[in-house]
């Protein structure tokens, strides 16, 4: 048996197993399109992280990834068709779908929605979950809290104290109203404006000390000098200013007082810490917004297999970054990187489910063609008319433009199926070759045709790409007579 003639039965096999897969991979992008298999799989995998593999954290999972998939930001990437056409489709889509879902006995994923996107950039996700689990507003509203808190007992307080005694002392009840009015109603705008983002918190505190500053100035210019109260007073005001900012390391120690750290802030998912105690304390005294706050921290909304997740993030970016301003940031990009090596994982799943849809979908047409690989092999080894028509097609293919696309040539491919004699169908002269061979057939229970058609199943699952470039290469040693380059 010739090299040549072994090389047109492998191009004219390989030829038919390359028509083959272009019909699969048709079939298989509109069984896909019609049932949204990537977007389903894209969130059932996303529950999955956020579920950690954890049974008892699927429903909340769940109800996470719904609340995440309603946002404008993941609403905004499902582009959908408009006009009628595009609508009908929907429709029609939406309708095969409820129909697969209540044969199969699972649910809609999106819910009332007939799709969802198919891909969803890390940033987004990082942005949407932060944005969900509030943790920016949490931190907001106890630094709030603390702020004011701080600015009552350590501030104002102790002033008020300070300015009864003088009171009491020159049995002048009216001394220093105004200047201490004026000094409550700028500690008033000092903290609206760090509410409204205006100003840090370490500028606040500047702000504060300054304030504090400027009053005794002022109760200076008032109270008359060189007198033993005066004195006292200033003293005592001095001496609470110290105690405020006695050092940068006092100052460092009140601002991560104030300020919950990213670690200790990711403790509010959990409803046994110190943290979640004491916002739920906030809630209950504020209402409003920060009850509702609250009330979607709840651990059923909450899988703890993320919040174990995010904690180990948070300790991650606690060893790379010093300052608090900028840790949520640096959290983003974790839970980034933490999303993207999910999907990596995830997208392996999907073609391992995808490799074997297409398993099934190449038997089915191997079965419904009647793709014989053993009958098509016989027919290219012993009828030179055929095996020749076959391999000039597929070399006149592969010559006309060396360097085109499978998708440049998918047209013309799918049109050989009706022009070239290709030994499939259910012809009667394909039937009778094929019984012809099966009485000579040796092996018990096994019909001959169901080894070919499973043949046939795996080699279309292989998939067209493969093929097509298989096919050129073994063109090119026909041709040329070269061993082909290692891709």
């Amino acid at each position: 048996m010739s090299l040549p003639f072994i090389l047109e039965i492998a191009i004219g096999l390989i030829f038919i197993y390359l028509i083959l897969s272009l019909l699969a991979s048709e079939i298989q992008e509109v069984i896909g399109t019609l049932l949204q298999w990537r977007a389903e799989h894209l969130k059932r995998s996303i529950e999955v992280l956020l579920a950690g593999n954890d049974r008892d954290s699927k429903e909340a999972a769940q109800a996470l990834a719904d609340r995440i998939y309603v946002t404008p930001l993941i609403r905004s990437l499902n582009q959908e068709a408009t006009g009628p056409i595009g609508r009908s489709f929907r429709l029609i889509s939406h309708a095969i779908g409820t129909v697969y879902h209540a044969v199969t006995r699972t649910r809609n994923i999106f819910g009332q929605s007939t799709s969802g996107p198919s891909y969803i950039p890390s940033e987004v996700f990082a942005d949407t979950l932060l944005h969900d689990l509030q943790l920016e507003s949490v931190r907001q509203v106890v630094v709030d809290t603390r702020l004011r808190r701080f600015i009552e007992e350590r501030l104002l307080l102790p002033i008020n104290h300070i300015v009864n005694d003088l009171r009491a002392s020159t049995a002048n009840e009216f001394l220093l109203n105004a200047e201490l009015r004026q000094l409550e109603q700028s500690i008033g705008q000092i903290v609206q404006d760090f509410q409204e983002h205006r100003t840090t918190l370490a500028d606040t505190l500047d702000r504060l000390l300054d304030r504090l500053e400027e009053f005794a100035q002022m109760a200076q210019d008032v109270l008359p000098d060189n007198h033993h109260l005066t004195e006292t007073f200033m003293r005592r005001l001095q001496y609470l200013r110290r105690g405020l900012s006695n050092s940068d390391f006092d100052r460092n120690a009140l601002l991560q007082k104030l300020r919950p750290n990213l670690t200790e802030l990711v403790t509010i998912l959990d409803d046994g810490s110190a943290m979640y105690r004491e916002f739920k304390a906030i809630a209950a005294k504020e209402g409003g917004i920060s009850q509702a706050m609250f009330e979607r921290l709840q651990p059923k909304y909450v899988p703890p297999s993320l919040r174990m997740s995010l904690t180990s993030l948070s300790e991650k970016v606690k060893t790379q970054v010093s300052e608090v301003e900028n840790d949520l940031v640096h959290l983003r990009q974790e839970v980034e990187t933490w999303f993207n090596n999910g999907m990596e994982r995830a997208t392996g799943v999907y073609r391992r489910n995808a490799k074997a849809v297409a398993i099934l979908i190449g038997i089915a047409i191997a079965v419904s063609l009647n793709a014989d690989s053993l009958h098509i092999l016989d027919r290219l080894a012993t009828d030179p008319a055929i095996r020749s028509a076959i391999t000039q097609a597929a070399e006149s293919y592969t010559a006309a433009n060396p360097d085109a696309t499978l998708a440049e040539l998918q047209t013309d491919l799918e049109e050989t199926l009706d022009t070239l004699p290709i030994p499939i169908g259910r012809r009667p002269m394909v039937l009778e070759q094929q019984q012809a061979a099966e009485d000579n057939w040796h092996v018990p229970l096994i019909p001959r045709r169901w080894i070919g058609w499973i043949i046939t199943g795996f080699a279309i699952s292989m998939g067209s790409n493969f093929w097509f470039n298989l096919l050129r290469k073994v063109v090119n040693v026909k041709t040329s007579g070269q061993a082909p380059k290692s891709s």
